[in-house]
């Protein structure tokens, strides 16, 4: 599953200069030289050329590396952008298969919400959806309220996508507030300890490892506090994470 994009994706593609370097990249990584391919997979990134192949190519790049914190970033910065990739698919189970930290899913009802369509539609998709969902309510309660004739026969499908409208906001609404309040981040030092506060004064709590994926609460000096999955907390220092977004 570890192939790259050998063609520029969209965002590649807007100049010589991005799509020269995109082709570079590319070729260091077939000769097997991965720091090169990954300096220039992050020249790309330096010009903000937001594109899933080049992300997709940044996590093969790292994860030959051996360094699966950051192949599972640059994995879930892809996802955000071509969810339904299959390849993509197998290569993020493929890193959380390998991590040392085993992960529950979200228990936050929020959280759980946002997960549910995370790996299936981009934001902008789901809001399409909903959006045409809602339209096509309007439609039926227009002719529910002008045609009573067929109220009786509209009763039980105006309930119906009723239902689906209220569900598809919640689900929308839900990717938008954990993206803004609680968004993904990643650890990538390959150990580290997560504390009771800010500071390595306070009391150690547990370890976490490399790819262990968290959501970020606050940050204070330096430091950051998180939740995992499972609805634990306890704060890290900055560098020892990566935001997915």
């Amino acid at each position: 599953m570890l192939l790259i994009w050998l063609i520029a994706g969209q965002g590649v593609g807007q100049g010589d200069n991005s799509l020269t370097i995109f082709t570079q990249a590319n070729a260091a990584y077939e000769n097997g030289d991965y720091a090169q391919a990954i300096t220039l997979y992050h020249a790309l990134e330096n010009l903000f050329i937001e594109d899933a192949h080049v992300y997709y190519n940044l996590g093969n790049a790292y994860y030959q590396t051996g360094d699966i914190g950051r192949a599972l970033v640059y994995y879930l910065r892809a996802q955000t952008l071509m969810p339904r990739d299959s390849d993509l698919i197998a290569n993020i189970a493929l890193v959380r298969a390998e991590r040392v930290d085993i992960q529950s899913d979200e228990t936050g009802i929020l959280d759980g919400l946002a997960a549910l369509t995370t790996g299936i539609l981009q934001v902008v998709e789901l809001a399409a959806l909903v959006g045409l969902v809602w339209a096509f309510w309007c439609v039926v309660v227009t002719v529910f309220i002008v045609q009573r004739r067929w109220r009786e026969t509209l009763r039980g499908p105006l309930l119906v996508v009723g239902a689906v409208v209220v569900f598809g906001g919640m689900l929308l609404v839900s990717r938008i507030y954990v993206a803004e309040n609680h968004p993904a981040a990643v650890i990538i030092a390959a150990r580290v300890q997560a504390m009771s506060g800010p500071g390595t004064d306070y009391l150690s709590l547990y370890p976490l490892y490399a790819a262990a994926e968290i959501r970020l609460v606050e940050s204070r000096m330096g430091w950051v506090r998180f939740s995992l999955p499972d609805g634990r907390q306890g704060w890290l220092p900055e560098d020892v994470i990566m935001m997915v977004g």
